[in-house]
């Protein structure tokens, strides 16, 4: 019998997002020794940041659902292999919602679901077929958390809100932060298009181009300040679907020369060094990263009161100033503070670094090693 605990991670997107990133960092951290892990993805438009010891595999079809059988011969060829224990991790809805028909036949398996994304997720709707697909999503999970080993969210108020909706016990365990390279990473270039600025103030925000991040508040805010302070920057780094609309409303409005729209960057964090305020604006988060690694970097923060992660990484506004979604004139007035009081924001700042441990790699790993011990 193998000495290994099997590890069988399934990736359902084809992009590589903050959340992805952190299941990665984890399983990178898992000690070669004890563990033997398969990491399955579909078609990638990103590189994959895995240690030389994980395995992948790539399935064929792009679409999660198309490759269910392709997935389901994969566990069984597993299945067939003797280890001390047999995980499989699934980390967004979509495949959650899977994984008890994916591993029912196998029941050697324990599986952990990982919710990363608030349930408010599941009540936005882009068109029919979104609205379709998501009360499908909640059909399922329903039924599937209540089989699964160890359902995980990623902050308190997502798994009492998830705990609730599937009528099962969730255990939160944050996605975890190394701040070390983080803080590495920052010093490793410095940008060449735009450089430090003493006399400007520049905002930063970095994301998906999506209508749940909610970009055009932002910009609607910058129009506002940018009537008054004329030494006012924003900085957008991202991509994604949403990205003409953004384009689109900075030529109407005239914001060209207050806009840096810049394409995804693999090491944004230099990029934290040249702003004065990090702004989330988004409609529904998790646990947002770039929240975390503003506060490492010492950049403070400005966020939407979506209904889980910001207010909980900034202590309900202790430690950064929070705005009700889609208030553009709000969060403009926000950013004005900012111009006559900067001290205000630095306090908000100190204080939140001193609750940043939280969120830590070392922590956070033991956390998920103490749990697969335990199931």
């Amino acid at each position: 019998m193998h000495n290994k605990t099997l590890i069988i991670c399934l990736h359902p997107y084809s992009d590589m997002g903050g959340a992805t990133n952190k299941i990665i960092q984890m399983l990178n951290s898992l000690n070669k020794k004890n563990y033997e892990i398969i990491y399955i993805y579909i078609k990638k438009n990103f590189k994959l940041n895995l240690n030389s010891n994980i395995k992948t595999i790539k399935l064929k079809n792009k679409r999660m659902l198309f490759s269910f059988f392709e997935i389901k011969r994969i566990l069984f060829n597993y299945h067939k292999k003797n280890f001390k224990k047999k995980i499989f991790i699934s980390n967004q809805n979509y495949s959650n919602s899977l994984t008890y028909f994916l591993t029912k036949d196998f029941k050697e398996f324990k599986s952990i679901l990982i919710e990363r994304n608030h349930l408010d997720e599941l009540y936005y709707y882009n068109s029919i077929q979104d609205y379709l697909k998501k009360n499908i999503i909640k059909f399922f999970m329903k039924f599937t958390y209540k089989n699964a080993s160890k359902i995980i969210g990623n902050t308190k108020k997502l798994s009492k809100d998830l705990s609730a909706f599937v009528n099962s016990k969730v255990k939160m365990i944050y996605s975890p932060t190394n701040s070390k390279e983080i803080i590495r990473l920052s010093k490793k270039y410095k940008p060449k298009n735009i450089r430090k600025d003493p006399k400007k103030v520049r905002l930063l925000s970095i994301s998906r181009f999506t209508k749940r991040k909610n970009l055009i508040t932002l910009l609607k805010a910058l129009r506002i300040v940018s009537a008054k302070y004329n030494n006012i920057e924003l900085i957008l780094i991202g991509y994604g679907p949403e990205l003409d609309n953004i384009k689109n409303f900075i030529q109407e409005n005239k914001l060209n020369k207050k806009v840096f729209l810049l394409p995804f960057k693999k090491n944004p964090y230099p990029y934290f060094l040249i702003s004065d305020i990090y702004i989330m604006p988004s409609l529904y988060e998790g646990c947002p990263n770039s929240i975390i690694e503003s506060l490492v970097l010492n950049l403070p923060v400005i966020s939407s009161n979506c209904n889980s992660g910001p207010e909980e990484i900034l202590l309900n506004g202790r430690g950064g100033f929070i705005f009700k979604k889609r208030n553009f004139v709000e969060l403009a007035d926000k950013v004005g503070l900012y111009m006559k009081n900067k001290s205000i924001f630095k306090k908000k700042l100190n204080f939140a670094k001193k609750k940043i441990f939280r969120f830590e790699e070392k922590k956070v790993i033991s956390e998920y090693l103490n749990l697969f011990k335990e199931i």
